[in-house]
């Protein structure tokens, strides 16, 4: 079954996750004992949507950070017109730039893999041996929850959970997908290793000014429904919370 995320279909309501999420007692991720912060984001967007409150917080912890831009985003818009006359991987790689710098990171530290949006499984063997080249054992690399529901976000979790075990790195996951399939008030969420990160008001002013650095996503292309926003504001608000939600796989907070 093909997971569907527009305006039109957004899953659960953010009321119910806000009350799910508030009335379930979340060990507090604070202090990051870790030396950098590797970020794994399938496309660009997904670094600052997931964890653009974590990246702030490394930077104010004197925490080294880098981004692995797994794909370029090409597919965003598969079936528009007028995207097959853009060049999508540049204008996605700027504002990922962008979006990171409004977060406070001047010179952001991005390494590109260039493997093909939407095909990343077929790519397992690259993408693990680009993350076993990059991750040491005293990162914390963060990626999508290996469940999150898109392939590309799947398989980009399994295999930077996989190569943090292999180096003896920390390891949390992030959601994106998840809170439009998933059920707030089910099992869905493995609540139990969910820790939450709070988020102070500078912090969330700057991942809403980030998050609006994605024009290729956030507008229209052309009048077609083929060119409609990925990322249409109401989808935005899962993402503007008070706080992020994050996986802990196997001991990853000291």
């Amino acid at each position: 079954m093909t997971l569907i995320v527009d305006a039109d279909h957004l899953g659960p309501n953010e009321v119910s996750w806000m009350k799910r999420i508030d009335s379930t007692d979340l060990k507090s991720l604070d202090t990051l004992h870790v030396r950098r912060l590797i970020v794994v984001a399938p496309h660009p967007d997904d670094e600052v949507l997931g964890v653009g409150g974590l990246i702030q917080r490394a930077l104010s912890d004197h925490v080294l950070v880098e981004i692995v831009a797994v794909t370029n985003g090409e597919a965003s818009h598969p079936s528009s017109e007028v995207a097959a006359t853009l060049d999508l991987p540049a204008i996605r790689a700027r504002e990922s730039r962008v979006a990171l710098q409004r977060l406070g990171w001047d010179q952001p530290v991005i390494t590109q893999l260039h493997l093909p949006d939407g095909q990343v499984s077929d790519h397992r063997e690259e993408l693990n041996d680009a993350l076993a080249s990059i991750l040491l054992p005293d990162d914390l690399c963060v990626a999508p929850w290996s469940r999150d529901g898109h392939p590309d976000h799947d398989v980009c979790g399994d295999a930077a959970v996989a190569a943090s075990r292999a180096v003896g790195a920390k390891s949390l996951s992030y959601m994106i997908w998840s809170w439009h399939w998933a059920d707030p008030d089910g099992s869905d969420i493995p609540w139990q290793r969910c820790r939450r990160l709070d988020l102070d008001r500078r912090q969330r002013a700057r991942k809403r000014w980030a998050t609006a650095a994605f024009r290729s996503q956030l507008r229209p292309l052309g009048d077609r429904p083929s060119d409609a926003p990925i990322l249409p504001e109401p989808l935005l608000r899962r993402f503007w919370r008070p706080y992020e939600v994050l996986v802990d796989n196997a001991s990853a907070i000291s």
